[in-house]
């Protein structure tokens, strides 16, 4: 048995080199970056995080691009559903494990794999989701998102006058 943990250890260790696991994200300045990992839906864009679903639409919704808002809705249906069917499974698969302890091993048996079977597809619905934000990500990275409007202002001095620029 152990001669065959080493190799899989091995293994696994020359996959993950192949495949260019990273310790760190690369954050590429300039562009928008999604972070897989603290929270659902997180960006960073121009030095400004933004976080959760309602911050993250008002991102893509600004562009104008009605590509990009499809993605985003595509992601956020395939997450809400993704979880929805994840919990289900998960309580359904408690409840028939339950009734597979009580002597109804056929109906708890079937409950237990419709539970299992709504759990994967949940996750599957999920991870579709991410799928379809990274691709927003990467067509808002492609596109000019340099169109996004910004509001600048400043302040100038010079001799006894003072003045306010607004730029839209």
């Amino acid at each position: 048995m152990k001669p065959i943990f080493k190799i899989a250890c091995i293994f696994l260790f020359i996959a993950g080199l192949h495949n260019g696991v990273q310790a760190q994200q690369v954050l590429e300045p300039g562009k928008l970056n999604y972070f897989i990992n603290p929270k659902a839906n997180t960006l960073l864009y121009q030095d400004t995080l933004y976080r959760g679903a309602r911050e993250c639409k008002a991102l893509f919704y600004r562009t104008g691009n009605p590509q990009l808002m499809h993605l985003y809705q595509k992601h956020q249906q395939n997450k809400i559903f993704g979880n929805i069917l994840g919990v289900l499974g998960a309580g359904i698969m408690g409840a028939g494990v339950g009734l597979a302890s009580n002597n109804h091993q056929s109906t708890g048996w079937v409950l237990i794999g419709a539970g299992f079977t709504s759990t994967i597809v949940g996750g599957y619905l999920i991870a579709l989701g991410q799928k379809n934000l990274l691709m927003a990500v990467q067509l808002f990275n492609d596109k000019q998102h340099q169109k996004i409007p910004r509001v600048q202002a400043g302040i100038g001095f010079s001799g006894n006058k003072i003045g306010l620029a607004v730029n839209f």
